[in-house]
């Protein structure tokens, strides 16, 4: 199972930051299940630096040269891997494809999951995710191994928790200037920028945002034309709070790739600018879905022209909205990290079902079982009933799981309404037949990234020290001595935006 994850990304102001930033939301998830995480990567801007190591993950510098041979980046890796003791790797570059992937598993033999684009190139991996809307298993099926997974379609973008959590559905539909944030990545090294300044500024009715990351090659150009703009234009730099700066916006001139599915994500219309070949794919999907406008080039006239009807038509604003929102609901990462910590135990959770209810019986009677418990005393199998049928109606709202090793059940985990109204308290039981195997872990894991936005307590007796070594195990942090926290995307989500 997922204990070390060594991620293989790059970013720069010539290829973006967008792999290093769906990698890092990856990462995340995989962090709160108790993974490690290292980033290897060719020198970093200081921006992206930053937010790898503020997220506590290692950061190892690849010293081969960018146009060294696949052979020469693979052997580096191979040596990154023994160095960390990783056991999985996790891959998002466009140029290290079958080559790589044959070389790393030959000398390593790690589990692999990669991200594509692109649906071009062979590869050798245990997952594949292709998160363009309108991809389909299909597209891949000549180019991984057959046993591979594949994970495509927007349910899987990568995206960070708060475009979940700041989802709105529709577009906004107050009175006032049109807000129209231009967002083409951390980098934009083509200087789109000032090209879709020079469309706005042919509005009188407009406010404008740029938003840019500190690294951007162009930034003083930028800079000097947003001071030149005839319509009110702020320039953000550096935000790691994108959702919350989108959310009141009314379009978005964006780009193609990931950044296009986080304003799916929050129901914003965007007119995209393509910036590179492979965005081609995604923009004429997410136009075909009516969730997106698609700029002919990159000019001030065509982007005045794709921008007009938005600008002027509230009610085509919305209905792009709503288009735009259907298609991604922004929980990708933690379904992706899911999918990894299941397909490499082949540990899963099913819900609960009323035929469960004797199976559930029999691991309470189990010796040692409830030593721990509140009540350490094995209920009487009609009080068990009586409790089971109370219980299971709830699942919606608590849910209830049973702890499957391939077709084995071995225990079950559930979450219950605390005493505080922000939490959920878990309870986890593996049968003897399934101790001493990582179920447990695996599983508080699982049931983390099935609930990503909750606050989970665990209740732990002094005494059971292995209870207690195995939730520091599953990432969660000691308040007490008998009290566990796994925080939910909220806290996560001030506590970096504090930190930043």
């Amino acid at each position: 199972m997922t204990r070390h994850v060594l991620v293989r990304a790059d970013g720069n102001g010539r290829i973006g930051l967008g792999h290093i930033m769906r990698t890092l939301s990856v990462a995340d998830e995989l962090k709160r299940t108790g993974a490690y995480v290292t980033f290897l990567c060719r020198a970093l801007p200081t921006w992206a630096e930053t937010q790898v190591r503020e997220r506590g993950f290692g950061l190892l510098e690849l010293k081969c040269a960018e146009k060294a041979a696949q052979e020469e980046d693979a052997a580096e890796t191979v040596k990154a891997l023994e160095e960390a003791g990783a056991d999985t790797v996790l891959l998002d570059h466009y140029g290290l494809t079958e080559v790589w992937t044959n070389h790393v598993r030959t000398n390593a033999r790690p589990f692999i999951v990669a991200f594509d684009d692109l649906a071009a190139d062979a590869r050798d991996v245990d997952i594949l995710i292709d998160s363009g809307p309108g991809r389909r298993a299909l597209d891949y099926e000549h180019l991984i191994p057959p046993d591979a997974l594949c994970l495509p379609g927007p349910e899987y973008a990568p995206l960070r928790p708060e475009f979940a959590m700041v989802r709105a559905g529709q577009s906004r539909t107050q009175q006032g200037p049109c807000q129209v944030a231009i967002s083409l990545g951390g980098v934009d090294p083509t200087n789109a920028t000032s090209i879709c300044l020079d469309a706005l500024d042919t509005w009188a009715d407009v406010e404008a945002t740029v938003i840019l990351s500190s690294a951007a090659p162009h930034l003083d150009t930028v800079r000097e034309r947003v001071a030149s703009m005839g319509v009110q234009t702020r320039l953000l730099l550096d935000r790691t709070d994108m959702a919350n700066v989108l959310k009141d916006m009314d379009i978005v001139i964006g780009a193609g790739g990931t950044s296009a599915l986080e304003r799916c994500a929050l129901g914003l219309p965007s007119v995209l600018v393509l910036l590179a070949d492979n965005q081609k794919y995604n923009a004429a999907n997410l136009v075909k879905a009516g969730a997106a406008a698609l700029a002919p080039e990159i000019s001030a006239s065509a982007i005045n022209d794709t921008l007009g009807a938005l600008v002027q038509d509230t009610d085509l604003r919305a209905n792009m909205g709503r288009a735009a929102a259907s298609l991604c609901d922004g929980r990708g990462a933690p379904r992706v990290a899911a999918a990894m910590l299941a397909a490499q135990s082949g540990i899963t959770l099913r819900p609960v079902s009323m035929d469960d209810m004797s199976l559930i019986y029999g691991w309470q009677c189990e010796p040692g079982t409830r030593r721990f418990s509140r009540n350490p005393n094995v209920p009487e199998l009609e009080e068990h009933k009586s409790w089971f049928a109370k219980r299971l109606p709830k699942v919606t709202q608590d849910p209830f799981y049973i702890v499957m090793s391939g077709n084995e059940a071995c225990g079950f985990v559930r979450l219950d309404s605390g005493s505080a109204q922000d939490a959920w308290e878990v309870s986890i039981v593996i049968g003897q037949s399934g101790q001493s195997r990582g179920l447990g872990r695996t599983a508080l894991g699982l049931l983390r990234l099935m609930h990503p936005e909750r606050k989970i307590e665990a209740v732990v007796h002094s005494e059971n020290k292995a209870s207690q070594r195995l939730f520091e195990s599953a990432g969660y942090r000691r308040m007490a001595a008998d009290r566990f926290v796994s925080d939910g995307w909220q806290e996560i989500v001030e506590r970096q935006r504090h930190d930043n």
